[in-house]
């Protein structure tokens, strides 16, 4: 079969379809995003682990220390003694590469509470595979399952727990946006549950060495018992990445609360140092 000229000029441009398959990807990372916004249910005290995660695990029988820490600096609007929020929580994260596109993380959740006392608070273990960049995917994915033992502070019993992570990304240009819709849940105790906790990042890289963007973070409670949107909480904030040497991560930014029943100010810093590259 014979191709004219005249025929070559109708055929799709492959630059066009790209930007519009790229435009697509974008648009429909964006709306499931404004979707979440509007189901999140609050919590009193921060999350331990501050962080939208990449798709890419790390390289092969490499491994990475990160240091996550969090400050809630002013508390829920409801709450009868806004000190009670006012958390300095720090959790140490070591993960290494088992192979290409598998590796294993573990945590250990430490926090100084309001009064000024040291806790340990639990551990979790956390596989982690990401799609092959072979596959040729027009998204970065991966897929991590967390699971171990938590509780909120000394006085209380540990209970299993965990999360479901999907992660899909996709940098544009300057552009990068991550999405992690993440299932938590519960298995035992009082706080037993299924729920959906979304997390949301959009960064622009200056010259490959900062990024500064946007971080959004929610959570639901069980999903069939999704509160009001006053009982929600949502938080929304500046960030700032620096890529300064591969072997080193940084990540730094101040969310706000939403909502009345969110924490209205977090400030949050991640320290990460890659080894055996």
């Amino acid at each position: 079969m014979k191709i004219t000229l005249d025929e070559v000029g109708n055929l799709p441009d492959i630059s066009d379809m790209r930007t519009r398959r790229e435009n697509l990807v974008c648009t429909t990372v964006l709306t499931f995003l404004l979707l979440l916004l509007t189901t999140v249910q609050a919590r009193a005290q921060a999350e331990h682990e501050i962080q939208v995660y990449a798709s890419p695990t790390i390289q092969k029988r490499a491994t990475i220390f990160e240091l996550h820490t969090n400050y809630t600096l002013k508390g829920s609007e409801e709450l009868s003694d806004p000190k009670s929020a006012q958390y300095f929580n720090a959790t140490l994260e070591i993960t290494h590469g088992i192979s290409k596109n598998f590796e294993l993380g573990f945590y250990v959740f430490t926090s100084i509470n309001p009064n000024g006392e040291y806790e340990y608070l639990g551990s979790h273990i956390r596989p982690r595979v990401t799609v092959p960049a072979e596959w040729k995917w027009p998204v970065g994915a991966s897929l991590s399952m967390e699971f171990g033992v938590f509780r909120p502070d000394a006085h209380t019993d540990f209970f299993w727990e965990g999360e479901i992570r999907p992660i899909v990304d996709k940098t544009i240009g300057n552009i990068y946006l991550s999405l992690n819709p993440n299932i938590g849940f519960a298995l035992n105790g009082p706080e037993k549950h299924w729920g959906l906790s979304p997390q949301f990042k959009g960064v622009y890289t200056i010259k490959t060495r900062v990024g500064i963007g946007l971080e959004y973070y929610g959570n639901m409670g069980n999903f069939n018992s999704i509160g009001p949107m006053s009982a929600q909480e949502q938080l929304l904030g500046p960030m700032i990445d620096l890529y300064v040497d591969p072997k080193w991560e940084f990540n730094a930014g101040f969310l706000w609360g939403l909502t009345p029943s969110s924490n209205q100010q977090i400030i949050k810093l991640l320290l990460g140092r890659r080894i055996g590259l």
